[in-house]
């Protein structure tokens, strides 16, 4: 998932998962260095994150406007703006009164980002993103503003002064593991059981492949191969125990 961090005094760090609380919110948008969007933010952030992969992204900004982070704030700062200047202080939020100069100071190329700020603004007026679909789905506007129109997942980013906070991709879950059958038992390479070894949930391979539909893909399979490989186990041990002098 796409998360900010912040690198404290005492040589630790603050990690923020940016999963729904701002990026559906109307008047954001995420470029790379090229200041261009490259994904629809308001999607989740698996999707998110898979739009950075596509794009060759080691490291995205989310881009807001003083209006935007007073409302909703943005990571570690919280609505009403509370934090926002000892954010800024540590260069966990970068803070310009423009947005050339925004984009010198984060390193990313400037009419690349006044480009993209003026489509998403257009795009506010028209109720509509043209590039990416943003508010679109029922996910993006459930996250989205509902008291702002006609699409809750757009606003324009026009009030100086304007923020920047980076984003990388941290993981969230594994997606490898050891092959399992229906019972959760394990497979060695050649397809065949491993007597006695059993696994489910994060520990065996996802059934998805790769995939994240949503919150709780690993909960769910987790709890229902725990109940098999417990059946099958079970069983076994009675086998086994069946002939045992009693």
């Amino acid at each position: 998932m796409p998360c900010s961090i912040r690198k404290n005094a005492d040589g630790s760090q603050s990690v923020w998962p940016h999963i729904l609380l701002d990026r559906a919110k109307p008047g954001l948008i995420a470029v790379g260095p090229n200041g261009r969007r490259f994904v629809n933010e308001a999607d989740s952030y698996h999707d998110f994150c898979s739009g950075m992969i596509r794009a060759g992204l080691s490291k995205a900004w989310l881009i807001v406007d003083s209006r935007f982070i007073a409302k909703y704030g943005l990571g570690l700062a919280l609505p009403g703006g509370r934090g926002v200047a000892r954010l800024v202080r540590q260069s966990y939020l970068i803070r310009s009164g423009d947005l050339g100069a925004l984009a010198h100071r984060i390193g990313i190329d400037a009419e690349g980002l006044q480009t993209s700020v003026a489509a998403n603004n257009r795009f506010a007026t028209l109720g509509r993103d043209d590039d990416f679909g943003r508010g679109g789905s029922t996910m993006n506007r459930f996250n989205g503003d509902a008291a702002v129109s006609p699409n809750p997942c757009l606003a324009p980013i026009a009030a100086a002064p304007f923020y920047a906070v980076k984003v990388v991709p941290v993981e969230l879950a594994g997606s490898a593991g050891l092959r399992i059958d229906e019972d959760g038992r394990v497979l060695d390479q050649s397809g065949s059981l491993i007597p006695g070894l059993y696994a489910c949930g994060n520990d065996a391979s996802s059934i998805f492949r790769g995939t994240y539909p949503g919150p709780g893909t690993t909960i769910g399979p987790a709890m229902v191969f725990a109940w098999r490989a417990a059946r099958a186990a079970s069983a076994g041990a009675r086998r086994a125990t069946r002939d045992l002098p009693r």
